[in-house]
């Protein structure tokens, strides 16, 4: 096997790999579960000044992968 036979099954293994978000995992994509909480500030479940605040911060740590480390 070449080299970069090897590092290319290497990759699509670590690709296979990778962890999904909690959110991914749990809801589909961050976007549904931000949607599901929109719809909740809506119905007045959830605090619409501090939820905002909050989708946010899970998005910045959604984007850093921050589960990963």
């Amino acid at each position: 096997m070449s080299v970069r036979a090897m590092l290319a099954r290497v990759q699509r293994l670590e690709q296979v790999r990778a962890p999904s978000s909690p959110f991914e995992l749990a809801y589909g994509s961050l976007g549904a579960w931000e949607a599901e909480c929109l719809a909740n500030i809506d119905a007045g479940l959830l605090d619409p000044i501090d939820m905002p605040t909050v989708l946010m911060a899970v998005r910045r740590w959604h984007s850093d992968g921050v589960w990963e480390r």
